[in-house]
């Protein structure tokens, strides 16, 4: 398992990641791992008409330096959990690499 979190595939560019969300934070930040390696991300938006997930995907196109149809649900789109696909990035973001 890579050391940066629970990472369940990876293509030449694509990169797929479990994500457990934490809406109605303070601001949007990674806030590191659970046990099963699976990411934290706390959100500055409600669970509410898609705002979470919009959120999630602005915050981790910029942290990957791409476009937001980059980032796509794959599933957990009602859940806190939730596996997402980046599909194009020109950087690794720091917090993926600790």
């Amino acid at each position: 398992m890579p050391k940066y979190g629970k990472q369940v595939n990876s293509k030449q560019h694509a990169i797929h990641l479990e994500i457990k969300v934490i809406p109605r934070a303070s601001r949007t930040e990674v806030r590191g791992r659970m046990a099963d390696g699976t990411l934290r991300i706390a959100l500055n938006a409600p669970p509410a008409d898609g705002k979470a997930n919009r959120e999630l995907q602005k915050f981790l196109a910029g942290e990957f330096g791409t476009s937001l149809p980059s980032i796509r649900l794959l599933s957990g789109i009602t859940s806190r959990r939730k596996l997402v696909s980046i599909d194009v990035h020109s950087k690794l973001p720091d917090w993926l690499r600790e």
